[in-house]
């Protein structure tokens, strides 16, 4: 049985709506991509500011007709703040697809400007596990098979002399999670709240955070999201946090966990799971009532559903839906457990409760004389006659809440109003995409705001939140996190603390590079598509060196074995040398395009040190691994064999072998002083390897089980 693989290569000349209308900086587009094969759809990454994005991204369809191959594919603009809009279109027809060979094609965009790559391959069942036909869901078909799938690679795998005895006993060992070097926000907006004076919260992947910033020690809301974590707010009482999640490529959730910051690591409180998966997508934002009674959710689906719990209860409530654009925030009434506002693209809308008969009555705000436009943020003032959001513009509109209009308008003077927070002993504070923060003095008896002071953090402001003594937490969009101390109307105070500082994912960086300092447990680096190398302390939980390489986005790490140099792979094939102590650039190797090497991709996937220090090998999407001196820098041989990406590769003790593994699951062992292929496995059972990474082989068996696909498990390491 085989499958079609669909490779996404790039896009060329897109051109965003209403393009002749727009400035140079606003004719980039935030594009991703939709591919339609049969009646079985799957959605790209998004590849931000740019009109010829990159993608290079696979997807795996149950085969049709290898003969006649038919795919559409729809390119969209992201647009977060609103509706996105739809670039264009193109078709493509393949014919007569080869097994394990790429066909590739460039069509024209319909109804739109520029033109698609596209690439095809037919694929067989031979990778772990089960192959997945759509949107990386589990089919019981394929699942039938998988016991009857011939693993190629299997035969490729050696058996060491000293193999320990097979056993069907859990290992005593297991990992804790330690700490999170991470914040969300590249999708997310207002996920950062101050618990008392020391303590935050907030989120990363499918963790829940409360992080103590004075000691850095942080606990952990952990296990109970079977996917990333969306969104989350804070009760009342500033102990019980809601987090909502994503729908999990195994189609589970979206769930809404209500949890204890004082006891992160017990079970939930209360754990909701929200309708139907392909339905509901996430949970995009909520809030808590005034009295904490009640829990407002809003879902992902194409009605915006806004449902109301009883959460200590475990009851639903009421569902309605929402809006059909965005619902991209909600804001509960300061006095009335029953109401609460949601905002969004272009509109606005007064929701309240009857608890009685289970019902909501609803009412859409009226602009007036104010612009339509995407409101952002929402706040309620005093005892909840005033209600004050931030706009798409800059604005604060000011609207009365008993009759649902826009009395008055203030202009900030910067960009949109991402975050805001309130504290009438502190005043307003509103965050903007331009990296400002204003300060009003505000009347709540009628909304009329006085500037009182601004600063500017240089990064864009996602979420805001007073400490109990008038600090400041600030949340940006490139998951640093600041606090301004004293930020008070009464004696403002602009003095920026750094809380924390992480590779960014404001423009959906990726993060691959990671690698431990042989020489020193408590340091280890990482680096990432956003240009940064980070050396970090695992003590002081602290970044201890960082260096930005301008315009490259940088795949693989490695350490020399005495730990003084650092090896760093980039997506455009360059490897450069740093000195660990400062991180100064030793030396930049070039990417040397060769005549044999037929592949425009030339990213370094994986990079590595040989044990005895001599030389590095750098493996990429050219199919090859570059041998070089750790000394003199050049190149010494090249390794050929592969017929997709290398993957992982690493070293034998003794510094004379390398294995490697391909993204087409192929296990391959080289000779690494003849730098020839080692085709005879017998020579290989008496190697001992320095480390593991091969998701494949003799000592990782035992983390595949069935049902899962060759992208299940990214990397596996294993030290001697």
């Amino acid at each position: 049985m085989s499958y079609l693989e669909v490779n996404l290569v790039q896009a060329k000349g897109l051109k965003p709506h209403d393009s002749e209308n727009k400035n140079d900086k606003d004719r980039a587009v935030d594009p991703y991509a939709i591919i339609n094969y049969g009646n079985v759809s799957e959605n790209s990454k998004i590849v931000y500011d740019t009109n010829s994005p990159v993608w290079r991204e696979s997807f795996f369809f149950e085969l049709k007709n290898p003969k006649e191959v038919n795919i559409e594919v729809i390119i969209h603009d992201k647009e977060i703040c609103a509706t996105d809009l739809l670039i264009g279109r193109a078709e493509f027809k393949f014919e007569n697809v080869k097994l394990n060979e790429y066909s590739k094609q460039w069509a024209d965009i319909v109804d739109g400007e520029g033109q698609i790559e596209l690439a095809v391959s037919l694929r067989q069942y031979d990778y772990p596990g089960v192959i997945k036909s759509s949107v990386g869901k589990k089919d019981k078909h394929f699942q039938e098979i998988v016991e009857k799938v011939n693993r190629a690679w299997a035969g490729a795998i050696v058996k060491p002399d000293n193999a320990p005895s097979a056993t069907n006993k859990i290992p005593l060992q297991s990992l804790a999670l330690d700490h999170v070097y991470g914040y969300r926000t590249r999708d997310t907006r207002d996920n950062l709240f101050a618990l008392n004076s020391d303590t935050i919260v907030y989120h990363a992947a499918s963790v829940g955070i409360v992080h103590n910033i004075k000691t850095g020690i942080q606990r952990f809301f952990n296990g109970s999201h079977a996917d990333d974590i969306l969104c989350l707010t804070c009760h009342p009482n500033k102990r019980y946090i809601a987090t909502g999640d994503i729908v999990s490529i195994n189609s589970e959730g979206p769930c809404v966990a209500v949890w204890d910051a004082a006891a992160p690591e017990s079970a939930p409180l209360v754990l909701f799971k929200i309708g139907d998966g392909k339905i509901m997508r996430n949970v995009s934002c909520m809030g808590f009532s005034c009295d904490g009674k009640y829990l407002i959710a809003i879902t992902g689906d194409n009605y915006h559903s806004v449902r109301i719990y009883d959460w200590k209860a475990k009851t639903l409530l009421c569902t309605e839906k929402g809006h059909s654009d965005k619902i991209l925030d909600i804001e509960n009434h300061p006095s009335d457990p029953n109401s609460f506002v949601t905002v969004g693209v272009k509109h606005i809308k007064f929701w309240k409760f009857d608890s009685a008969t289970k019902r909501f009555t609803t009412k859409k705000g009226l602009f007036g004389k104010a612009k339509i436009q995407t409101i952002l943020c929402p706040l309620y003032i005093g005892k909840g006659d005033i209600l004050l959001t931030g706009t798409y513009g800059g604005e604060i509109y000011i609207w009365n809440t008993k009759t649902g209009e826009a009395v008055g308008i203030l202009n900030s003077g910067h960009s949109s109003i991402y975050g805001i927070t309130y504290n009438p002993q502190f005043g307003l504070a509103c965050g903007h995409r331009d990296g400002f923060i204003t300060l009003y003095d505000v009347n709540e008896s009628n909304g009329k705001m006085k500037k009182i002071t601004e600063v500017n953090v240089g990064l864009s402001v996602k979420s805001l939140d007073y400490t109990p003594d008038g600090n400041l937490i600030v949340g940006t969009a490139e998951s640093v996190i600041f606090m301004i101390r004293n930020f008070s109307k009464s004696n403002p105070h602009t003095n920026i603390e750094l809380l924390f500082e992480n590779h960014s994912a404001a423009k959906m960086e990726e993060l691959w590079g990671l690698d431990g300092n042989p020489n020193n447990e408590n340091e280890f680096v990482t680096c990432s598509d956003d240009g940064a190398v980070i050396v970090w302390d695992t003590e002081k939980y602290k970044q201890k060196r960082r260096i930005n390489i301008q315009n490259e986005k940088l795949r693989a790490v490695s350490f020399s074995p005495d730990g003084k140099k650092l090896f760093v792979g980039s997506v455009s094939g360059n490897i450069y040398i740093l000195n660990t102590s400062d991180l100064s650039v030793i030396k930049t190797i070039p990417y040397e395009k060769r005549s044999f090497i037929k592949s425009n991709e030339h990213d370094i996937t994986v990079i590595k040190c040989s044990p005895d220090g001599g030389r590095f090998a750098a493996g990429n999407r050219d199919c090859v691994i570059n041998i070089y001196s750790a000394n003199s820098y050049k190149r010494v041989g090249t390794l050929t064999g592969h017929s997709s990406t290398v993957v992982h590769l690493d070293w034998s003790v003794d510094s004379k072998y390398i294995q490697s593994d391909s993204s087409d699951c192929e296990i391959l062992y080289w000779n690494a002083v003849d730098l020839v292929q080692v085709t005879k496995l017998d020579e290989l059972k008496s190697v001992r390897w320095f480390t593991w990474s091969l998701i494949l082989g003799w000592p990782v068996q035992g983390i595949w089980e069935d049902g899962w696909g060759n992208s299940t498990v990214n990397i596996y390491i294993y030290i001697y």
